[in-house]
């Protein structure tokens, strides 16, 4: 995952051996050697993720970590401390100052890449809420402003029950003695995995040392199923040299963490996972609760027209990345309507639109764009990548027949038109959506059942 890192470091040495590393492993490394260099990189080109040398904080005060932390500008650009490991107190520093990791300069190249690829993972996922919201704002609904981290407004659950080897109640108490400063409505609860199973909790910590490789790769595969009303965030817990730790954000785990950690590393990075799952909330509950009628479709349930048009322009004004437009259209829909009849068109509808949302990223947005045609928004996403999204979306559509209310199989393709922008710097919604559009219709032109990219970038 490419991503732009910040690094904040008064050595060069330490600066250039950095960069060496973190550009192998294709990040975007911009150094910084004092705040007025941080502060001047933050305004014109901001970060995914920002190093701090913890030496340098240290001797300022903490000053960086708590300007950025306190701007709304920043607050949700994931930080990591660099410390060179004699410091065994840089954990409840690193904590209090609301950092979200701390790595030592010596820290095994794989695990520092993975650690920085989740944090920004984490930030894109921040970032599309974010955006939710601040959209819906715009559209003159009366909806406060998304702040960052956001307010605690109800209870939350953190399951223990796998990784009672760890948490025993000294650690235990800990942890919730940590976390309990941001979130005092945060519930420590263990629960069992049986055929009734309860309502999933908000996040779960899995440990391989107390369950077993076996036993807790299982687990995350369960907890996945479970409940998708309200699915859990997982946090894997295993030896710190283990390869395992990867293998687990595979099947499904949101971070991992080594099983050696003490109450402040397990809170630190509970923290962010918890701040995440609110912000969530509060962007579902917002469009539950107010806006369902005026943003949503109400046969698929999907963003409407008006919505997606509005999210579009907005990425559009102020992304410094490439955004991309597809327009998936159902081939040969009306001949649906015609055979079978309106209201199992509609059910195909319905079909389609949970077929697509499950083969999009949780950061891309689809809206039904009108009729038997859906839009799906991405950003800042490789040419490689969008051709395996797209196909993927076709293949979702065309690649198992469709039932009717009888059982009746009705086969359905899809043509799909994209088009990208680069660095889009004030492109209108309808300018980059005309180019969409035409590469569909050379897709339906050409045969139907096909993605065509646009000739000409919008």
């Amino acid at each position: 995952m490419p991503g732009r890192i910040l690094l904040l470091d008064p050595q060069v040495t330490n600066r250039m051996m950095l960069k060496s590393q973190l550009t192998r492993d294709f990040f975007e490394v911009a150094l910084a050697s004092d705040a007025a260099e941080l502060t001047q990189s933050l305004r014109f080109a901001p970060p995914d993720l920002v190093l701090l040398s913890y030496a340098a904080e240290k001797t300022a005060g903490f000053e960086n970590i708590i300007r950025l932390t306190q701007s709304q500008k920043t607050a949700h650009i994931p930080v990591i401390f660099l410390h060179d490991g004699s410091d065994t107190s840089v954990w409840d520093a690193a904590h209090d100052c609301l950092a979200d990791d701390v790595l030592a300069y010596t820290t095994q190249r794989w695990l520092m890449a993975a650690r920085i690829n989740m944090l920004i993972r984490g930030k894109e996922k921040l970032d599309s809420l974010i955006a939710r919201q601040t959209t819906i704002t715009q559209m003159g609904f009366a909806e406060p402003t998304a702040i960052y981290p956001p307010q605690f407004v109800r209870a939350f659950d953190l399951d223990i029950s796998c990784a009672l080897k760890i948490f025993d109640p000294p650690f235990a108490q800990k942890v919730s003695a940590l976390l309990n400063r941001h979130f005092p409505m945060l519930n420590m609860i263990r629960t069992q995995i049986t055929g009734n199973d309860p309502p999933a909790a908000d996040v779960t910590i899995v440990d391989e040392t107390s369950l077993g490789r076996t036993a807790a790769f299982q687990t995350i595969c369960e907890l996945r199923k479970r409940n998708p009303e309200k699915e859990t965030s997982i946090l894997y817990s295993c030896s710190t040299n283990s390869p395992n730790a990867v293998r687990s954000l595979e099947l499904g785990a949101q971070e991992f963490i080594p099983a050696s950690a003490g109450p402040s590393c397990f809170a630190t990075a509970l923290r962010r996972m918890i701040w995440q799952k609110q912000m969530s909330y509060r962007t579902e509950r917002a469009v539950a609760n107010h806006l369902k009628s005026a943003l949503t479709d109400p046969l698929t349930g999907l963003y409407n027209r008006r919505y997606g048009l509005q999210y579009l322009g907005q990425h559009l004004a102020r992304s410094k990345t490439s955004v991309t437009a597809m327009i998936l259209d159902l081939d040969r829909f009306k001949q649906v309507n015609d055979t079978y009849g309106h209201l199992t068109g509609d059910l195909v509808l319905q079909e389609a639109a949970k077929r697509l949302l499950g083969n999009i990223r949780s950061a891309d947005l689809l809206c039904r764009y009108g009729g038997e045609e859906f839009l799906i928004i991405l950003r800042d996403t490789p040419l490689e990548t969008l051709q395996e999204i797209a196909d993927r979306l076709r293949r979702a559509i065309c690649c198992t027949p469709f039932l009717d209310d009888r059982e009746n199989r009705i086969a359905v393709s899809a043509s799909i038109g994209v088009s990208t922008t680069q660095a889009s710097g004030g492109r209108e919604p309808m300018e980059v959506l005309e180019f969409a559009d035409r590469a569909l219709y050379r897709a339906k032109h050409a045969g139907r059942n096909r993605v065509i990219f646009g000739d000409q970038a919008a």
